[in-house]
């Protein structure tokens, strides 16, 4: 198997609302630099509108962010592959494919994973969910 080492000035990733608002905002105060988004999923769910999802939204498939349309007319790369592993020193990133990204800035917008407030009186009582950004989940 071959692995191929790609460069890029900006390496995004996380292609929800921080990589998002990160590779969008920089690509047009950096128009003449190479930024690459990289994803572990092949789709990126609307945070904001999981809420909706079991009223008017209807399902999770319609809470899906077209980030592939919005940073392909923005001249940004999106790849789907995992990150794996942080090279600091050579500012490079492995993927789960073997490939590797070597960069000048990184941006790491992953998301957040919810908890429970264990601060908050009752947080452990039966009918406290959490509800994880998760499309087949939802």
């Amino acid at each position: 198997m071959n692995n191929k080492t790609s460069n890029t000035d900006v390496l995004v990733i996380g292609s929800s609302a921080a990589g998002l608002v990160a590779a969008l905002t920089g690509k047009r105060v950096y128009p003449d630099k190479k930024f690459i988004v990289t994803t572990k999923n092949s789709e990126t769910l609307i945070p904001c509108g999981i809420p909706y999802i079991f009223g008017s939204v209807g399902s999770s498939n319609n809470d899906i962010l077209p980030v592939g349309k919005m940073f392909g007319a923005n001249n940004i790369d999106l790849i789907t592959d995992e990150a794996e592993s942080l090279l600091l020193d050579e500012k490079t990133v492995i993927y789960k494919s073997g490939n590797r990204i070597s960069y000048e800035k990184l941006v790491i917008g992953t998301g957040s994973v919810p908890l429970k407030a264990k601060w908050l009186k009752g947080y452990d009582k039966g009918n406290v969910f959490t509800v994880p950004k998760d499309k087949d989940y939802l």
